[in-house]
């Protein structure tokens, strides 16, 4: 019951504050905001009530979220929620296509519920890694530095790693009164969900039902996401924060309101906290904004695009610095990437290709999913809303350069590395194929 009460409390927390987003939105793309926006900033409070001595608990939590929740209450009842709904079925093939994709996205979440509520911890990661750091946060405060974080004979935990995801776990922990059970991967079903709520709306938006219930459902059934989904990791978290990223970054290419730039700025910070790549993903957003922003070098864009950075920057400082003195084992990559070690690993760049472009079109993982993006990009339209798509390319180019580097880098055998790890990596990029998917639907079939 008490982790039902604290999904609930996180939502309703996320509806506060996703009340004061800017511009018209539709009630799918307004829930999708607030199921990510919940977690993150409850997390995010949690993680510097902690710095300050006190281990989360359940009267903070409460606290919290009754303040979030009493911050957007006025401008909540203001909002009309009657396009929560889909749009009147008749008896015709698009019926018959959104009850097919309806079907897909109720058996993803069937599994990802399944995966989160029932049974023990099984994906190693998530318990050697993520749900044990949400238990030690639960307990211990960060501040005295907990003895975990300098026991180098835990280094298999990736003792550095950022603790966004933990400790919204680990707020589940509190909720509940007890660290045994397995409540902490509860709260990324929210997330899950979110993230496809947020997909459909926009899409939605942009381009019509069954563009977004289509990229919706291919985008929920992957088997790569369905893995995560429930299973405790932080690629769950990940993925729906750069999700929440990129539709807000969007949304300021359209129409330059700073609320939407602070939106963005705030998922990647969040990004930045849950994991190492989230500081690279992070700085990819804020290079975007510069760039690909409709007359970006007018001073009010251009200002807005430096605060973004700056903002990103500021808000992740608290974790290196907390980090900094702490020992630094295997998983030490930010010393690691120097040019030097770079090129001396050049030698494997074209196996790291290689194994990336088999795990593109590995079936057991994608499908045909990220083949679909490609063939759409060729289709003729008349119309074609270019900066965001090219934009959504760009991302995706980024950040896959992004990840290259570490692989050359690294200590560990690639052979056994990268079948571990490329199918977690091209996951965090899926909401941004899933929007080319959406964004490019042949207008024939709308």
């Amino acid at each position: 019951m008490w982790c039902t009460f604290y999904l609930l409390c996180l939502l309703l927390a996320g509806l506060g504050v996703a009340a004061w987003a800017p511009g018209p939105r539709n009630g799918f793309e307004r829930f999708g905001l607030a199921a990510c926006l919940g977690p993150g900033i409850v997390g995010l409070i949690l993680i510097a009530i902690s710095m300050l001595g006190l281990a989360p608990s359940r009267v903070e939590i409460l606290c919290i979220c009754l303040v979030l929740i009493f911050s957007g209450a006025a401008r909540l009842r203001k909002f009309s929620w009657r396009n929560l709904r889909l749009p009147a079925l008749r008896l015709d093939a698009r019926t018959g296509w959104t009850i097919l994709c309806l079907v897909s996205i109720v058996y993803g979440l069937f599994v990802a519920v399944t995966s989160a509520l029932t049974g023990p911890t099984l994906e190693w990661d998530a318990f050697a890694i993520w749900q044990l750091k949400a238990k030690v946060l639960a307990i211990h405060a960060l501040v005295p530095v907990p003895d975990y974080f300098r026991s180098v004979g835990l280094s298999y935990s990736h003792l550095l790693y950022p603790i966004l995801a933990p400790m919204i776990s680990a707020g589940a922990h509190a909720m509940t009164g007890q660290i045994n059970g397995d409540k902490g991967r509860a709260p990324y079903l929210l997330m899950y969900a979110g993230m496809g709520a947020l997909i459909y709306g926009y899409v939605r938006t942009q381009r019509g039902h069954i563009p977004a219930i289509s990229c919706t459902a291919l985008l929920m059934t992957l088997p790569a996401l369905l893995q995560f989904a429930g299973s405790g990791t932080a690629e769950m978290a990940l993925t729906a924060f750069f999700a929440a990223s990129v539709v807000c970054i969007l949304r300021w290419q359209q129409n330059r309101r700073l609320g939407d730039l602070a939106l963005a700025a705030f998922f990647s910070i969040c990004m930045g906290w849950t994991k190492n790549e989230g500081l690279a993903l992070g700085a990819i957003n804020a290079l975007v904004v510069l760039l690909l922003t409709p007359l970006p070098l007018v001073r009010r864009n251009l200002a807005a695009a430096v605060a973004f950075a700056a903002i990103f920057v500021a808000a992740c400082v608290p974790w290196l610095i907390y980090v900094h003195d702490l020992p630094h084992t295997d998983e030490d990559y930010i010393h690691r990437l120097r040019p030097s070690q770079i090129a001396a690993g050049g030698r494997y760049l074209p196996l790291v290709l290689k194994s990336l472009f088999a795990e593109f079109v590995n079936w057991s993982d994608w499908e045909i999913f990220w083949l679909i993006p490609v063939a759409l990009a060729a289709y003729p339209f008349r119309v074609r809303q270019t900066r965001m798509i090219v934009t959504l390319w760009v991302l995706i180019a980024l950040q896959l350069l992004a990840y290259i580097p570490p692989y050359l880098v690294t200590p560990w055998d690639l052979g056994v590395l990268l079948p571990m790890t490329l199918s977690r990596l091209l996951l965090h990029l899926a909401p941004a194929a899933a929007l080319l998917i959406g964004l490019q639907w042949p207008r024939s079939s709308i």
